[in-house]
């Protein structure tokens, strides 16, 4: 496999922000469609896809999306949505045929599974004929010759991105003190934990509606606090 090293995977926080996204995701989509399924395409369906996505957005709970960019280019992207309390649907990867074999989907599911491992214990998705053996090279088990299951392991350290409030996270030890008022603000806004191999919240930080960035950390690990901020105003700043 070639890795490319130098896409880059960014969670993607408030879709409806910009109908750009929502464009780049839907073009990408049909672009798949029309390379594996032969599907032909058109303004219309264009309009139509997007329109289903902006609405299956609004009416979920709980969802995640990481795009995949080369420089300005969305070569990628996944999404899903809580389905119940326990289980996590993985909607939507997709990567542009000319990027096959680049590593991107499996670094697109890996972004996904720990973001929805915040919430749930498991992820199912519907694969495509030609996706099936990437789900079971990657720990999913079929009941079908589509539906695939995984239950999703609790080695998350590092920073996670979180698409819902902190209160809603699940198995977690919080060990921070932090703005919860502040935070909840932030519901659309890029908002990361830092994950302890203990499975605790040692730090918290977030962007603002008008571009602050706050970080809150484990003052307990004294020697860990500083490099606890570090990670999340790296990941912050890089945030689109």
């Amino acid at each position: 496999m070639q890795i490319k090293q130098d896409i880059q995977i960014m969670p993607i926080f408030n879709q409806k922000a910009s109908p750009k996204i929502w464009e780049d995701f839907t073009r990408l989509e049909l672009l798949c469609d029309t390379v594996i399924c032969g599907y032909k395409t058109d303004n219309t369906d264009v309009l139509r896809v997007m329109d289903s996505h902006l609405q299956e957005w609004d009416k979920e709970r709980c969802n995640f999306a990481f795009a995949a960019y080369d420089e300005k280019i969305m070569v990628g992207f996944a999404s899903g949505y809580m389905e119940n309390k326990s289980e996590m649907y993985l909607r939507n990867l997709y990567v542009n045929p000319q990027y096959n074999g680049m590593g991107i989907g499996k670094r697109l599911l890996v972004q996904s599974e720990r973001a929805a491992n915040l919430i749930a214990p498991n992820m199912t998705v519907i694969a495509l004929k030609n996706a099936v053996g990437f789900y079971e090279k990657n720990g999913y088990n079929g009941s079908d010759d589509r539906f695939f299951y995984k239950k999703l392991p609790y080695q998350m350290i590092g920073v996670v991105p979180v698409f819902k409030t902190i209160g809603a996270l699940r198995a977690t030890k919080l060990e921070v003190s932090y703005d919860k008022k502040l935070v909840n603000q932030c519901k659309n806004n890029p908002v990361f934990v830092y994950m302890s191999q203990e499975r605790e919240i040692d730090a918290i930080g977030v962007k603002t509606p008008d571009k602050e960035i706050h970080i809150w950390t484990n003052e307990h690990k004294r020697g860990m606090s500083d490099f606890y901020r570090k990670q999340l105003l790296r990941a912050l700043e890089k945030v689109k």
